[in-house]
């Protein structure tokens, strides 16, 4: 429809100029209520605009993620089919129109791995920023890459930094090495990984899920059932064939050497890990129990020196006391010490051992005998925690196991299965007076050396726990 404008014969075409045209103004008093001043209407719509801005806008990002998600999908289906060169080139253009897709990298990296680019899927995993969903599957996605290949220094210490940056989890991030460290021998390092994660579970109020008890049987299964040598000595060796000068395989070889009885094997294994890392405490820990193998006082006292008394338990003190004791023909200290071990650690089999063979000396039968008849009775608490880890209904066994774990001075597990039977039953107050009496003990401070802790004849104090029966 045309409108004459002066000037123009009523047949051209009219093209109504903005600047000029009172249409604007004549639309705004359109339905104006009586009373409200011109432009009110406009006002008035401005939230509906808005609302149909959001919605083209939402509209727009569902298209995008939908294409995005059915490209995913595609390289999905192509990998599962063999077609990894393929899927590659899919993800090389899908990270080109979305750089930040970690989602992607993770998917190139594993493609790259499967046609053996190893480099290239390390880059891939490098993409992965720390705080990302994605971000643990890519450490330890590069983790395996350098694990795969024997890199055991390099796998740890991807570990390790990743750890350090405060926007991972770190018990999450080192629970990673216990799988590493297990097959290294270097078990007491692999516990405290475990406990460290437990701890951090509990912390959330996750202490009786699936994954927690997951971890408690990981812990138990870690003392009650070594990796066998013949498994260690294969998986050593393959990862020498691969790596040869890793000093993490020359440090594992080490401790199968110390299993295996071959202490100049062990001492010349060792020689090469301290003149690659001469303060490492892995490897003076290592060194630690080649001297007490082999019977070295000398080699004892100088790893005590150079291992931080803050990784010591109060039973650690106490053992270490006892055999240095027992070395310099000190038996009343000797015995001092192993029954402070005992009160901690009442199922110490060998504690019991030796000071039956010590009362046997002095002619104290009687307390020799009664002290047979207490390792007798750990050894049938022993069989029935095996029996019940074996069995694995931790919920429907958590109040028995949680006792027996006590009994045999196992004090972790016993909180670990005190949280799950209170889980189970919030109502019991004596069930939570037992978690608060078996918290963990403090300990030592870091700066001091455990030879310092031995010197000054101290150790952490343990919690209060029931009687021995």
């Amino acid at each position: 429809m045309s409108t004459c404008v002066p000037g123009r014969k009523s047949n051209e075409t009219d093209v109504p100029n903005p600047l000029e045209s009172n249409d604007f103004q004549r639309d705004e008093r359109v339905g104006d209520e009586p009373g409200l001043p011109a432009g009110s209407r406009w006002r008035r719509l401005i939230p509906w605009l808005v609302m149909a801005a959001v919605l083209l806008g939402a509209g727009w990002a569902w298209r995008a993620d939908r294409s995005y998600r059915d490209a995913i999908l595609q390289v999905e289906l192509d990998m599962v089919n063999g077609r990894q060169a393929t899927a590659v080139g899919r993800l090389t253009k899908l990270l080109e129109q979305y750089p930040g897709s970690d989602e992607a990298a993770v998917l190139l990296a594993r493609c790259e791995q499967e046609r053996g680019r190893i480099d290239a899927a390390a880059r891939a995993l490098e993409r992965v920023p720390a705080g990302s969903v994605f971000a643990h599957k890519a450490i330890l996605g590069r983790m395996r890459l350098a694990h795969d290949q024997g890199r055991l220094a390099a796998a740890e210490q991807i570990i390790e930094d990743a750890a350090r940056d405060p926007r991972n989890d770190p018990s999450h991030t080192r629970f990673l090495l216990v799988p590493i460290y297990s097959q290294l021998g270097r078990l007491d390092e692999a516990e405290r990984l475990i406990e460290e994660r437990w701890e951090r579970l509990n912390e959330r109020g996750e202490g009786a899920t699936e994954p927690a008890i997951d971890v408690l049987r990981m812990h138990i299964e870690l003392a009650l059932k070594p990796n066998p040598v013949e498994n260690m000595r294969a998986y050593l060796q393959e990862a020498a064939n691969r790596a040869p000068d890793d000093d993490r395989v020359w440090l594992g070889r080490a401790n199968l050497a110390i299993r295996a009885g071959d202490h100049a094997e062990a001492e010349r294994r060792l020689a090469a890990c301290l003149k690659r890392r001469p303060d490492d405490p892995a490897v003076w820990k290592t060194r630690l129990d080649l001297g007490l193998a082999a019977g070295r006082v000398d080699v004892v006292q100088e790893a005590l020196e150079h291992l931080p008394a803050g990784d010591a338990s109060p039973a650690d003190v106490h053992r270490l006391s006892a055999w240095l004791a027992s070395r310099r023909g000190d038996a009343p200290a000797e015995r001092r010490e192993l029954e402070r071990l005992l009160e901690d650690t009442p199922g110490d089999l060998p504690a019991l051992d030796r000071l039956a063979a010590l009362a046997r000396e002095t002619g104290e039968a009687s307390r020799a005998d009664d002290l047979l008849r207490r390792k007798a009775e750990v050894e049938r608490q022993l069989a029935r925690y095996k029996k019940l880890f074996d069995r694995n209904q931790p919920i429907r066994d958590a109040e028995e196991m949680a006792d027996l774990a006590e009994h045999l001075g196992r004090r972790f597990e016993s909180r670990g299965f005190l949280t799950i039977a209170l889980a189970d039953d919030p109502a019991r107050a004596d069930l939570r007076r037992s978690l608060a009496r078996l918290a963990p003990p403090p300990r030592a401070p870091a700066a001091r050396s455990l030879a310092d802790l031995i010197r000054a004849g101290s150790s952490p104090a343990a919690p209060e726990r029931h009687a021995t029966p």
